[in-house]
């Protein structure tokens, strides 16, 4: 499996613009020279990959920065350029939040601020009771260590890549399920993904502690009657920064410096 970056997804890396000028792993003390805000979590994200030929199912693509707090939109769009990308190409997208900690955007230890310590799902265990909400990584899915959030309650024994969509949802696939983006000047919209139609909310640490992710929500005068299935009708939320990811599901013949557009809401979570 290898990683690869779209435009704006590579100014986001460590020590490229977090927090400083492009380029400098320290906060910049030039008058003036501030970070670029384009670079650090847009409202709405216009990012644009080059195809470079090598690409291969199960690869990833890192879109763009999420930053903690946010909502992902799920009406968004993959746009091709006026040459197709391959003779076959298909995606699903998602983000992964509460993922392994070294996949993810890391803090910047050189910052003269400290920077929040993000936090990482347990490892799924047989057995285990898990309510809805809770997220856990299977480090034997494909790709390895993919993050998993509960959709069903569950004490089962089958690991979630063998309960996909059923008891858990993959991360990969929380804002479309697979999209076919192979064809020429096409605008391809995001479809399907648990974020269409609801969430189900998460909120650490209940999140990341099983059996316990609806007891994160506090009951509300006049609220839901039944917090679980609130939770589950919920909008997930950004917990970590994180990636904003594209998993390839098929690639083949490729067409080196393709483009994939990538336009996706971002917004303020109330």
């Amino acid at each position: 499996m290898a990683i690869w970056y779209t435009d704006v997804a590579a100014l986001q890396q460590q020590y490229v613009n977090f927090p400083g000028q492009v380029g400098a792993p320290y906060l910049t003390t030039i008058p003036g020279s501030q970070n670029n805000s384009l670079f650090e979590g847009p409202l709405f994200i216009t990012a644009t990959y080059t195809i470079t030929g090598n690409e291969a199912p199960n690869d990833i693509i890192n879109i763009a920065k999420l930053e903690a707090g946010v909502l992902v939109d799920p009406n968004g769009h993959v746009s091709t350029g006026l040459t197709a990308p391959g003779t076959a190409l298909s995606m699903a997208i998602g983000d992964n939040d509460l993922g392994l900690a070294t996949n993810l955007p890391i803090p910047n230890a050189a910052a003269f601020i400290a920077q929040p310590t993000g936090y990482q799902a347990p490892n799924w265990v047989s057995g285990t009771t898990y309510a809805v909400g809770n997220v856990v990584l299977d480090p034997n899915s494909t790709p390895a260590n993919q993050a998993y959030t509960c959709v069903s309650a569950t004490s089962g024994t089958t690991a979630p890549h063998s309960a996909a969509t059923t008891v858990w949802m993959p991360n990969s696939q929380r804002y479309s399920n697979s999209i076919v983006t192979n064809t020429a000047a096409a605008n391809v919209a995001f479809a399907g993904g648990t974020q269409l139609y609801g969430g189900p909310a998460s909120i650490v640490p209940f999140s990341t502690t099983p059996g316990t992710a609806a007891s994160g929500y506090p009951s509300i005068t006049g609220g839901p009657a039944n917090a679980t299935l609130w939770a589950a009708n919920q909008p997930y939320q950004i917990q970590n920064d994180c990636w904003l990811q594209a998993l390839l599901i098929t690639a083949n013949v490729l067409t080196a410096n393709t483009v994939l557009v990538f336009r996706v809401p971002v917004l303020a979570a109330n």
